[in-house]
């Protein structure tokens, strides 16, 4: 689903994400650029120990991070489930969430 969102508007929603933020979970917002981008856990952690290496947090400490940033904080929301290649088991997708504006248009 497309939408059509000014940048201006994308500044004030960062600008609101991250004022109240742990850095850990800051950072792990900072991946989710569009509302298109959507990536399960294990993405999340690959791409956040290229970027930091050593200092990055450890998987689980990652899945932490994402669990509260979609529970407690409901900045992330469940937007399907893919399979992992390398151990074929399904992994659950995450991304921001994007309002259903279908129900606008009936």
């Amino acid at each position: 689903m497309k939408t059509q969102v000014a940048a201006t508007s994308k500044q004030a929603y960062r600008g609101l994400i991250h004022c109240n933020l742990p850095v850990r979970e800051r950072e792990v917002m900072a991946l989710f650029t569009d509302f298109d981008v959507v990536l399960s856990r294990k993405q999340i952690w690959k791409l956040l120990v290229k970027g930091q290496g050593d200092k990055a947090p450890g998987e689980g400490g990652t899945c932490g991070r994402v669990n509260a940033l979609i529970g407690k904080r409901k900045l992330l929301v469940s937007r399907g489930e893919r399979i992992d290649p390398s151990t074929n088991k399904l992994q659950e997708l995450v991304g921001l969430p994007v309002a259903n504006q279908l129900p606008l248009f009936s």
